[in-house]
C-alpha cells in the first residue's frame, strides 16, 4: 500500500539469469498524455521512462501472480520466476541485461565489469567493491565464489545429490584470490571457452551462514548438500541488495526494509517494501483498486486483463512483448512419446496460429508465433527452423502421413494404435487458474482428437508448477521459460541430456555435442552459428514446440516512479528496485 513519506524523513539506507513460468504494438493506460508520467514513453525510451524525482520515504506493496516454495534459485525445483522476483531485493547478481540487451554491472559488489586475463584456459577476473558486504558486516570474499561453484556444478563429488537448476559451474577448474584480494579469478576447463563469460553467475548464498550451521561445505559433499537445503528452507537474515528481510512466510510474502549496509552507488528512498502473492491477475487489479497493492508485473496478462486496466483511470499500465516464452514440452519416458515419428505428428497437428489467435492475439493485436527455441523474432540471429517441417501448422494430413510412414494405423472408431496395435494415449498438464491455459489445454486436446489421440487435461496449481517439472510428472506440459539474451547456459539448461531443468529427459548425444561445441566457442558471430545449429536439432527432435513471446504488462499507481518492466531481466520490473520511489511533490 503507498503511504507518504513521514515529514522531515531523510532518505534510507547506505549509499548506493532461465525460470520457468506457469503460463510491436503496446497498449498503454488511458489518459497517459504526452509529458504525463506513467509509461507512455517506454516504446521509444524503455531505459528510462517513468523517470522521476523521489520523495523520501514511503512503502509499496507489490503483487506477485504466484508462489514460491523455497528461498534457494540455485535448486531447480525454485528456480522459478516468482523465487527469484522475491529475492531480486537481497540476491547477489553479477548485473543485469537492460531493455537495450546491455549488461550493467552490480556495483554494490564489483568495482568494475569482469576481465577475461587469459583465453587458454579461460580465466576471469573479478574486482571486488571493498565495500560489497552480506549485510551482516561480513565482507563478500573468495568463500562465497567457492561456495556457488559447488552449488552449481552438478558434480556430486562436490555437492552430493544436488539439483542445480543450471550446472553453470560443471567446468570451473578453481577458483582463487589474485594478485590483490579484492581480485577472484576463476579458472575454467579447457572445454570452456564460452562468448557469454561476463554473465556467468558467480554468487548466490553467503559462505559464512553455512559455517555457521556448522556444515563443513568445502570438504564434505554432503554438508554442502545439506548448506543448499538449508538456504531454500530459511527466511534469509543476509542480504547483497538494496533491502533486507523483516519479516517473511514462504510462498505468502516478504516485507523489506532499506539494507543500511548495500554498496550499490543508488540511495534507497523507501522506508518499506512488501512483496505479496495472489492467485490470479485478477485478485491483483482489484487490490489494486481498492489501494492495498501499488503494482505488479505479472507473468502473463489476459484480455480481461487489459479490459479491467483500461477501466480504471488510476492505474497506469503498458502491454508488450516480455521475457517469457510459452512452449509445449514432450515427456520422451511415455511408452508413446519415446517415437520421434509420434512426437514430430503431435507438433504438427498442434495449430499454433489458433491457439494465439484465441489467446495472446487478444491482448496483443501483432502477437507473432516464435519460430526459434534460442533467438526473439526480431534478433539480428534470427533463424526459422519451424516452418518448413510443419511443427506446428495444425497440418491434419501431414500429422497423418507422417504417422502412416512409421506404421501406426486407426481403428473402426479413429483412434489412433501404434505399430504394436496399442491405442495411443496420454496426458497433457498445464497450471489451473488461467482461462487463456484452460482454452490452450482444450485446443491442443481437439487438434490431437482429430489425429485419433485420446488426451487427458490434467491441471495442476501453479505453485505446483517446480515440483511438477522437477518430478517429470507429466507426458506433455505447457509452461514458459524466461530468461536473459544469453544462449548458451540456456541451451544447457533446456536441452542438455544431464541438465536437472532438461524435464523431459531428452537425450540426444548429437545436440549434446553441439551444446558443448557451444561452449567452446569465444566468438559470438559463430556462437550464434552453433546457436542455430542447436535450435535446428531441437526441431528435428519434436522435443519443445515453441509458442510465442507472450505478451505481459505492468501496471502500477502514478504515484510510483522509476517503476518500469525490462523485458531481458529474469526479475521484470524488480530489477531496478533500488530505484523505486514515490514520485516527489
Amino acid at each position: 500500500m503507498l503511504r507518504a513519506g513521514r515529514p522531515g524523513l531523510g532518505a534510507i539506507g547506505a549509499g548506493a539469469a532461465l525460470v520457468m513460468v506457469a503460463g510491436g504494438t503496446t497498449a498503454c493506460g488511458v489518459g497517459a498524455g504526452a509529458g504525463d508520467p506513467g509509461f507512455q514513453d517506454c516504446a521509444t525510451d524503455p531505459v528510462a521512462c517513468n523517470s522521476g524525482e523521489r520523495a523520501d520515504g514511503g512503502e509499496i506493496t507489490w503483487g506477485i501472480d504466484g508462489s514460491w516454495t523455497g528461498w534457494n534459485p540455485n535448486l531447480s525445483a525454485e528456480y522459478t520466476v516468482y523465487t527469484l522476483q522475491v529475492t531480486a531485493p537481497y540476491w547477489p547478481a553479477v548485473g543485469q541485461f537492460d531493455q537495450n540487451a546491455e549488461f550493467v554491472v552490480n556495483d554494490a559488489i564489483f568495482a568494475g565489469e569482469p576481465e577475461l586475463v587469459n583465453e587458454s584456459p579461460m580465466q576471469v577476473e573479478y574486482t571486488l567493491n571493498p565495500d560489497a558486504n552480506w549485510g551482516d558486516g561480513t565482507g563478500i570474499g573468495l568463500d562465497d565464489f567457492i561456495y556457488t561453484w559447488y552449488a552449481r556444478s552438478g558434480d556430486g563429488d562436490l555437492c552430493k545429490d544436488c539439483t542445480p537448476a543450471a550446472a553453470t559451474a560443471a567446468e570451473v577448474v578453481s577458483i582463487e584470490e589474485g594478485a590483490t584480494a579484492d581480485k577472484i579469478v576463476i579458472t575454467y576447463s579447457d572445454r570452456y571457452a564460452s562468448s557469454e563469460w561476463k554473465y556467468e553467475p558467480v554468487l548466490s548464498n553467503p559462505a559464512h551462514i553455512a559455517d555457521e550451521q556448522g556444515l563443513d561445505w568445502k570438504h564434505d559433499p554432503a554438508d554442502m548438500a545439506a548448506a543448499e537445503t538449508y538456504f531454500s528452507q530459511t527466511v534469509p537474515t543476509w542480504s547483497a541488495g538494496p533491502f533486507e528481510i523483516q519479516d517473511a512466510v514462504t510462498g505468502e510474502y516478504a516485507i523489506f526494509t532499506p539494507n543500511d549496509d548495500w554498496a550499490g552507488s543508488t540511495e534507497v528512498t523507501l522506508d518499506k517494501l512488501t512483496l505479496k502473492s495472489f492467485d490470479s491477475v485478477e485478485s491483483i487489479i482489484t487490490e489494486m483498486r481498492q489501494g492495498t497493492v501499488d503494482g505488479a508485473s505479472p507473468g502473463s496478462i489476459s484480455a480481461e486483463n487489459v479490459a479491467q486496466l483500461a477501466g480504471e483511470g488510476e492505474i497506469d499500465f503498458n502491454v508488450d512483448r516480455g521475457p517469457l516464452w510459452h512452449h509445449i514440452d514432450i515427456n520422451v519416458g511415455n511408452e508413446f512419446l519415446s517415437d520421434p515419428a509420434l512426437r514430430t505428428a503431435v507438433f504438427q497437428a498442434i495449430d499454433v496460429e489458433e491457439i494465439i489467435a484465441r489467446t495472446y492475439a487478444n491482448v496483443q493485436s501483432d502477437a507473432a508465433r516464435k519460430l526459434n527455441h534460442l533467438y526473439r523474432n526480431d534478433s539480428p540471429n534470427f533463424e526459422d527452423h519451424l516452418t518448413a517441417t510443419g511443427q506446428g501448422a495444425g497440418d491434419m494430413e501431414l500429422a497423418r502421413d507422417t504417422l502412416d510412414a512409421a506404421g501406426y494405423t486407426w481403428d473402426g472408431e479413429g483412434r489412433l494404435l501404434d505399430p504394436e496395435g496399442e491405442a495411443v494415449a496420454f496426458d497433457y498438464r498445464y497450471a489451473d487458474g488461467s482461462a487463456d491455459r484452460q482454452t490452450m489445454a482444450d485446443l491442443v486436446a481437439f487438434n490431437l482428437a482429430d489425429i485419433g489421440i485420446e488426451v487427458e487435461l490434467r491441471p495442476f496449481p501453479a505453485a505446483e508448477l517446480g515440483p511438477t517439472l522437477d518430478e517429470s510428472n507429466f507426458d506433455m506440459i505447457a509452461f514458459g521459460w524466461t530468461s536473459q539474451p544469453v544462449i548458451v547456459n540456456s541451451a544447457r539448461q533446456f536441452w542438455a541430456s544431464d541438465a536437472p531443468t532438461n524435464y523431459g529427459r531428452l537425450d540426444d548425444p548429437a545436440l549434446d555435442a553441439l551444446i558443448d561445441s557451444l561452449a567452446l566457442e569465444p566468438d559470438p558471430e559463430k556462437a550464434a552459428e552453433i546457436g542455430n545449429e542447436i535450435a535446428r536439432q531441437v526441431v528435428q527432435d519434436a522435443y519443445q514446440l515453441p509458442l510465442v513471446n507472450t505478451p505481459v504488462a505492468i501496471m502500477a499507481s502514478p504515484e510510483l516512479v522509476n517503476v518500469r518492466d525490462n523485458w531481458a531481466s529474469q526479475q521484470r520490473a524488480l530489477y531496478n528496485v533500488a530505484e523505486w520511489g514515490l514520485r516527489a511533490a
